[in-house]
């Protein structure tokens, strides 16, 4: 089964950075890195996590544009280019 929760600035785990030429939007999601998985699509990132119970869906809103995004010890980067 699979639930879906929006990740938002307010829950104290996502904060977005802007300069002239990226807006980064960093989530700092508290999941193992190897049960983590991420993909960005037309303006929100999707984050999935795999665990014992099934699998939970999260997502983030992100500038729209081109998109890269990383892992880091559960930490989420979404870089978007301007």
């Amino acid at each position: 089964m699979t639930s879906t929760r929006k990740l938002e600035q307010a829950d104290g785990l996502v904060r977005r950075y802007d300069y002239d030429d990226v807006s980064m939007v960093v989530a700092d999601t508290g999941f193992p890195e190897d049960a983590l998985s991420v993909d960005v699509v037309d303006g929100t990132a999707i984050l999935v996590v795999e665990g014992e119970d099934g699998s939970e869906q999260y997502e983030l809103d992100v500038p729209s544009g081109e998109a890269e995004a990383f892992i880091n010890n559960g930490v989420v980067t979404v870089e978007v280019k301007r």
